[in-house]
């Protein structure tokens, strides 16, 4: 991979990065304020939707965590590979099996990890959405029910 290549993939793993961040962020303000909203409220079924809207935004919190953590792993994989790539690995030392053994285990970490993270940082995406459209739905609900109308 040449210099120009390894940039790339430097800044692309930041800017996802910071994306999941930014969604963790996002998720969590969005549970404080569907919180503050209700709270004081007696419980009553229309709050199902908004109930669906936090559980889905709480699974999309753990999502985003999870991606961080194989990122992570994925970040320790690729620096054992280059260990045993450079012949600093201190369990394998010079011998070429070991060391095949080694790079095969650790490219195989790494494909694990980016699969996973890959995965969660989907779901993290798709979750997070999916609580903003169960919010709004409550909030139409409730306007329905409380006999709220839109000016025009």
């Amino acid at each position: 991979m040449n210099e120009n290549q390894k940039e790339i993939q430097r800044l692309f793993w930041q800017q996802q990065e910071k994306y999941v961040y930014y969604i963790l962020g996002l998720t969590v303000s969005a549970m404080g304020f569907a919180i503050y909203k209700t709270s004081g409220l007696p419980l009553k079924s229309s709050q199902i939707t908004l109930g669906l809207s936090v559980t889905s935004w709480g699974i999309s919190i753990f999502c985003g965590l999870r991606f961080i953590k194989y990122a992570i792993s994925n970040l320790y994989a690729i620096n054992i590979y280059f260990d045993i790539i450079g012949g600093r690995h201190p369990n394998l030392g010079s011998n070429t099996h070991k060391i095949a053994a080694g790079m095969e285990g650790a490219q195989e970490a790494m494909a694990s990890n980016a699969e996973k993270a890959s995965k969660y940082f989907n779901w993290q995406g798709r979750l997070f959405y999916a609580g903003i459209l169960l919010f709004i739905v409550w909030h139409i609900v409730e306007m329905y029910y409380t006999g709220i109308t839109i000016p025009q």
